[in-house]
């Protein structure tokens, strides 16, 4: 629902910005700093919306913390098997995962520096520093990409139960 208006006539006072008083409390990131915001929605966790999104139910802790790690710093400009909100990024698993073409140390390097591996003008996606993804949890990350890679398009009973 968009913001109330002021008055009868009048527009409404939005849009809005949200700010955080402490965002490293809730480990909330510039990245994900909504702006402007003309409305709000309460939506499903994800895992209930786009169960395709999940691990298999005897995934490893790795792989279970790389997709919370995904949700956190991925969701909101790629999809993953076709599941998502957002088409800002390429699906990060159709029709192959960077897993499969970025060798060795190179997806980790794309990560925390896009441009540095790939001058693109046009590129949007920022880099990702240790302050923002750890080395953990960007092994993490990675470890969940070539998990779903791993599981194709497992049915639904023997993914984790979430929600």
């Amino acid at each position: 629902q968009p913001w109330p208006a002021l008055a009868a006539g009048k527009p409404s006072a939005g849009p809005f910005y949200l700010v955080w008083q402490n965002p490293e409390a809730a480990q909330i990131g510039p990245e994900q700093w909504p702006f402007q915001v003309s409305t709000l929605r309460l939506l499903a966790p994800v895992a209930r919306r786009f169960p395709a999104l999940l691990p298999a139910a005897d995934a490893s802790a790795e792989v279970q913390a790389g997709f919370a790690v995904f949700q956190k710093n991925c969701l909101a400009c790629h999809r993953l098997n076709g599941a998502g909100d957002s088409q800002f990024g390429p699906d990060l698993n159709i029709p192959h995962t960077p897993t499969e073409y970025f060798a060795g140390d190179f997806l980790r390097q794309y990560i925390r520096d896009p441009q540095s591996l790939r001058r693109w003008p046009q590129g949007r996606m920022p880099g990702f520093s240790e302050a923002v993804l750890s080395d953990r949890e960007l092994g993490e990350l990675i470890g969940y990409l070539k998990h779903i890679k791993s599981i194709g398009n497992l049915p639904k009973e023997k993914r984790q139960d979430n929600f």
